[in-house]
């Protein structure tokens, strides 16, 4: 899959976009280890792995995170609503359904200590169903991003507990960071040109 080496990120000094995906996925690694959850046991998992660190290291890329900020809700209604906007267009759907399920994912893992994200959860696992479901529907068949999607809806607190201890071990950086100072910082990311 080519999705961690294709995936567009800033340029940190002496990292390439490879390296850095290699850090992020150590890190993700050494927290499925601290969890004791098995990689490769009775559920493979490697490829949710990569999935993850590709979706970590696209949240490094400013134009990223403008891209995917056209399609982004917070609210059910308003996904609901740009799904309807969407019409027959499947790939339209995919996005809106793939992105918004990446970044609750993200959010929750990565950037709110929340104890006990059950409606969020929900969701979660409703945006990947869904864009699993596009993903087959738009290639005809049984894709192997729609089983990795099918696997976060399926097992989504096993993979937000690994982005939580993720934050907690390597990336505690972000539990020092006002949620104002969060909000300013992300203004100014979207307003790049």
């Amino acid at each position: 899959m080519s999705l961690p080496l294709s995936t567009p990120c800033a340029v940190l000094p002496g990292l390439h976009p490879e390296g850095i995906f290699g850090v992020v996925l150590q890190m993700l690694l050494k927290a499925r280890l601290d969890l004791k959850l098995d990689t490769g046991g009775r559920l493979y998992e490697e490829d949710v792995n990569a999935y993850l660190g590709g979706v970590l290291v696209s949240y490094i890329d400013p134009r990223h995170l403008q891209e995917i900020n056209e399609v982004l809700s917070k609210y059910d209604m308003d996904l609901h609503q740009a799904i309807d906007r969407a019409g027959p267009d499947r790939i339209r759907m995919y996005r809106i359904y793939k992105v918004n399920a990446d970044d609750l994912l993200v959010s929750l893992g990565i950037f709110h200590a929340m104890q006990e994200p059950r409606g969020d959860l929900g969701r979660i696992k409703e945006y990947y169903s869904c864009a699993a479901e596009c993903q087959k529907r738009i290639y005809g068949k049984p894709t192997a991003v729609a089983e990795i999607q099918a696997k976060l809806s399926e097992n989504a607190e096993r993979y937000l507990a690994v982005l939580m201890q993720t934050r907690r071990e390597y990336l505690h950086f972000v539990d020092q960071i006002s949620s104002e100072e969060w909000a300013d910082f992300s203004q100014r990311i979207f307003s790049l040109p």
